[in-house]
């Protein structure tokens, strides 16, 4: 694990599938990486007047969901998880998120409230992922919560780098193995014989020095090189038929894995997984 501690996962709970496959998610990997986990749940009135003491009568309600129905059923033996019913816009998660010192966001990916006032996590997930400044996890209804296997988008930008990071301080204690994949073009034609058919082995020892951070853990790291394909078709291909349990990659930047905010490879991967899905902005 790194120097930087991890400390907190925010994760916003809203009563529907997507929330709670996000809870069990967030407890499950704390439990490999020691820490806590504190659940969020935004509530908005559906009445444009209310008195204080209706208002104390809705959040008392709220707060009792949160801890009985919703909360309590995903508890996990060594796991701390906090509560907190949070009055105002879902997408306040990303505020509270940074004045509670979180390491990561944990939203469902398709979670919808039955009734006024409840996260509808589906344009909340749109939202945080284009203005987040921490790390968001994305995760789909239904899923165990288990990481056995994580697929990692590297290219040896700044937010590779960043991936890389979070993989060492998140997934190294839990002892997944990692797969790692990028995708370049090979030389072109004009290029000598003699390093005609190089480019595989010279992209090889460029992804063994990108991925040492994790190997230098003890980690099983396998590099993938692939060609000729748009690394968000890549990156799914690979994710589906080496059967992940999470894909890791980073966002905002120019090129690679990159261009979040402009509807690049980070938002297409993010409209296609299948699976549970961190996006990791650059550090610092």
């Amino acid at each position: 694990m790194s120097d930087a501690q991890i400390k907190r996962f925010i994760v916003g709970v809203d009563g529907s599938a997507g929330g709670a496959a996000a809870l069990r998610w967030a407890v499950a990997l704390a439990a490999g990486v020691g820490a806590e986990v504190l659940a969020v749940n935004a509530y908005q009135h559906p009445y444009a007047e209310i008195s204080p003491e209706e208002h104390e009568r809705q959040v008392d309600e709220r707060r009792a969901l949160l801890n009985d129905e919703w909360v309590r059923p995903v508890g996990q033996a060594g796991v701390s998880v906090l509560t907190k019913v949070q009055q105002g816009d879902a997408r306040d998660i990303m505020a509270i998120a940074e004045d509670e010192g979180a390491d990561l966001v944990v939203l469902g990916r398709t979670g919808q409230g039955g009734s006024p006032g409840f996260i509808h996590l589906g344009s909340v997930v749109e939202y945080v992922a284009h203005h987040s400044r921490l790390p968001l996890a994305i995760i789909p209804p239904y899923v165990s919560g288990s990481i056995e296997r994580v697929i990692l988008g590297v290219d040896g930008s700044v937010e590779s780098s960043a991936a890389i990071a979070w993989c060492v301080d998140h997934v190294g204690p839990t002892n997944a193995e990692i797969v790692a994949v990028t995708v370049r073009e090979p030389y072109l034609e004009w290029t000598p014989r003699s390093t005609r058919n190089s480019w595989r082995g010279d992209i090889e020892l460029e992804m063994k020095q990108w991925i040492d951070p994790i190997s230098a853990t003890g980690v099983a790291v396998t590099p993938i090189v692939e060609r000729d394909r748009h690394p968000a078709n890549c990156l799914l291909g690979v994710a589906s038929a080496r059967q992940g349990d999470l894909l890791v990659i980073g966002t905002r930047g120019a090129g690679g894995f990159t261009g979040l905010r402009l509807g690049g490879v980070a938002m297409k991967v993010m409209h296609g997984v299948a699976i549970p899905l961190v996006l990791v902005p650059p550090s610092g």
